[in-house]
C-alpha cells in the first residue's frame, strides 16, 4: 500500500502550469489592490497632462512607481500569493524599494550596449544580440527579483540557470511576454481614438500598465511553478550561478570587527563587545556569520532580552534565505531562553514547522507552531499547507487517524481551487483506505 509520506514531494506538482491560467493572468491586473495602483498612477498622469506639469518628469515618477509595484506583485505570486486576500499580509522584501532602479539601470546598459553597437555600423551583429537580451530579458528580470542584486542580473550565468532550469516552458513564457509587447502599441491604436485626446494619456498609461502588470505576475508565477528547481522551495530565496548563494547580499564580508569584538573580551569589556558586534550586525543585515556572532555573544553574556529580539530578525533571515534547518535549530534554542517564544512574522511559521515536522523528534515545537494559525491569520495563504501539515501530525506522529481524516476534509472543502488541494485528496484516500482495511481486519471481514 502507498506510504502517505511519499506523495508529498509532489506538492508542488499540483501547481497548475502558467501556460493553462491566461485567463487567471488577463484578469489579475483587475484584483481590487492592483487595480487601486493603476487607477492611482494613471489619474497622476492626467492631473499632469491637466495642469501643465512637467510630463517628461511625472511619466518618469510613474515609470519607476510601476517598475515597484511589478517587483511586488512578482514576489506575492511567486510566493503563491494569487489573490488580494492572500496579499493583504504581505510585506516585500528588504532592497525592494532600490528595484526600479536597478532595473532602469539594466536596461539603459543594455540600450548603451546596442546603441554602441548600431553605431560602429555593426548592424547583423546588434540585432543578434538584440534577439538574446530579449530572449535573456525574463530570466535576466527574475534573477534580478530574487537576489535584488544588480551584478547577479548582468550576470548571463544566472540567465542560464533559470533557463536551463525552467527547461522548454520558458521558451513558451519568452513567447507570450514578446506577443503581450507586441500587442500593446496595436492596443494603443485602437483605444485612443475611441476616447479623445483628453482621455488619450490616462487610457495609454492604464493600457501599458495593464500589460506590465500580466507580465510580471506571469514571471512571478513561473518562479512559484518552478519554485524547487530554482532553489526557491521554503521561501524566497536565491538564484546564484547555477545555485543557491548563502546569503542575500553579504557573504563573508570584509569581517575588520571580530578583532576588535575578541580584544574587548579577552579585557572582559563584554559590553563593548556587544555593542561592537551590534553596530557590524546593523550595518551587515545580511551576513549570517555576523548575525550568528552577534546571537551567540549575546547568550555568552546573558542578554535575555536582546538575544529574543534580535532572535525574530534572525530567523526572519534565516528562513528567507531557506535555511529551515538552522533556523529551527535557533528557534529551539530561543524556546529554552523561553517556553513561550514563537515568531512573530506569521510567514515563518509554516517553514520552521515543516522543518520541525521533517526532523521527527519535536513535536511539541510543530504543534506550537501550527497552533490556532487559521484564528489568528484566518486569511494567510498559508492556512491549508498548515492544515496539512496537522493532519500529517495527526496521522504519522500521533495516532490519530480519525482527526486527520476530518482536516483533510475540511481542507477541501474549504479550500476546493487551492494548489495543494490535489496532493490532499490523495493524502485523504490514502488514508481512507488504510483505515477501511484495519477495520475489516479488526472484524474479521475478508
Amino acid at each position: 500500500m502507498t506510504d502517505p509520506k511519499a506523495i508529498i514531494a509532489e506538492d508542488t506538482k499540483a501547481i497548475s502550469p502558467f501556460w493553462r491560467r491566461l485567463p487567471w493572468f488577463f484578469a489579475f491586473p483587475l484584483q481590487a489592490d492592483v487595480l487601486a495602483r493603476m487607477l492611482l498612477l494613471s489619474l497622476l498622469g492626467f492631473l499632469a497632462d491637466l495642469v501643465a506639469w512637467n510630463l517628461f518628469l511625472v511619466l518618469s515618477v510613474i515609470g519607476l512607481l510601476a517598475l515597484r509595484q511589478g517587483f511586488d506583485a512578482m514576489e506575492a505570486v511567486s510566493q503563491g500569493r494569487l489573490t488580494a486576500k492572500h496579499r493583504m499580509t504581505f510585506i516585500p522584501g528588504p532592497g525592494g524599494a532600490k528595484l526600479p532602479w536597478k532595473a532602469l539601470a539594466l536596461f539603459m546598459l543594455w540600450a548603451m550596449l546596442l546603441t554602441s553597437l548600431v553605431s560602429a555600423d555593426r548592424v547583423f551583429l546588434g540585432s543578434v544580440v538584440a534577439l538574446l537580451l530579449s530572449v535573456s530579458l525574463p530570466a535576466c528580470v527574475m534573477v534580478l527579483s530574487t537576489t535584488n542584486s544588480l551584478s547577479q542580473a548582468l550576470n548571463p550565468a544566472n540567465w542560464l540557470f533559470v533557463i536551463r532550469q525552467v527547461g522548454k516552458p520558458y521558451v513558451l513564457l519568452v513567447v507570450f511576454l514578446l506577443l503581450l509587447l507586441d500587442g500593446t502599441p496595436r492596443s494603443l491604436d485602437l483605444l485612443v481614438p475611441l476616447v479623445g485626446v483628453d482621455m488619450a494619456l490616462p487610457t495609454a498609461l492604464f493600457t501599458v500598465l495593464y500589460v506590465s502588470q500580466i507580465m510580471f505576475a506571469m514571471m512571478g508565477y513561473a518562479l512559484y511553478q518552478f519554485q524547487q528547481v530554482l532553489g526557491l522551495h521554503g521561501g524566497y530565496g536565491v538564484v546564484r550561478s547555477g545555485r543557491r548563494s548563502e546569503t542575500r547580499g553579504v557573504t563573508g564580508a570584509n569581517d575588520t570587527s571580530a578583532e576588535g569584538i575578541a580584544l574587548r573580551l579577552a579585557e572582559g569589556d563584554e559590553d563593548g563587545a556587544v555593542e561592537l558586534a551590534y553596530e557590524q550586525q546593523r550595518l551587515n543585515p545580511y551576513d549570517l556569520a555576523i548575525q550568528d556572532r552577534y546571537h551567540k555573544l549575546l547568550l555568552l553574556a546573558d542578554r535575555k532580552d536582546r538575544a529574543l529580539a534580535h532572535g525574530q530578525r534572525y530567523l526572519r533571515l534565516l528562513v528567507r534565505l531557506a535555511r529551515n534547518g538552522e533556523a529551527l535549530e535557533l528557534l529551539l534554542r530561543l524556546r529554552e531562553l523561553d517556553p513561550d517564544f514563537l515568531p512573530d512574522s506569521p510567514e515563518l511559521r509554516l517553514p520552521l514547522a515543516t522543518a520541525a515536522f521533517e526532523r521527527g523528534d519535536t513535536d511539541a515545537t510543530v504543534v506550537a507552531l501550527v497552533r490556532s494559525f487559521d484564528r489568528y491569520h484566518p486569511h494567510h495563504p498559508d492556512v491549508p499547507a498548515v492544515y496539512f501539515l496537522s493532519a500529517r501530525l495527526m496521522n504519522e506522529r500521533l495516532g490519530n487517524h480519525d482527526a486527520a481524516l476530518v482536516v483533510l476534509r475540511a481542507v477541501r472543502q474549504k479550500f476546493p481551487e487551492h494548489p495543494l488541494t490535489p496532493a490532499v485528496e490523495r493524502y485523504q484516500t490514502i488514508l481512507e483506505r488504510q483505515h477501511d482495511g484495519q477495520q475489516k481486519a479488526g472484524t474479521g471481514i475478508r
